[in-house]
């Protein structure tokens, strides 16, 4: 859980960063056709692995959720996010004897 909490504070932060204090910034690197080649390709593999969760059966939390997740925060957040949520969904109780 720590590396998804990682993943989502960072890159975040750093985008939030220069999307309020250097917006020109920002605008240069979205034209530029490398980074865009880069944020496309997330939407496919998010598409993707959302069918992937989709054909396991893996209910819980689902893969609206991974969606979501993927769009608010990214795909370094997401993967690690839902891998932790859904094992720890399929973990038996701990005893408490």
């Amino acid at each position: 859980m720590g590396l998804a909490i990682f993943w989502l504070v960072v890159p975040n932060g750093l985008f939030l960063y220069y999307a309020l204090v250097a917006p020109t910034s920002l605008q240069a690197a979205l034209m530029n056709p490398i980074a865009l080649v880069f944020i496309t390709e997330a939407f496919p593999l998010m598409a993707v692995f959302s069918w992937l969760i989709h054909r396991l059966g893996i209910r819980s939390p689902g893969w609206l959720v991974f969606i979501i997740m993927s769009l608010v925060g990214s795909m370094a957040f997401s993967v690690p996010a839902f891998l932790y949520l859904a094992s720890r969904k399929s973990r038996p109780p701990a005893s408490t004897q």
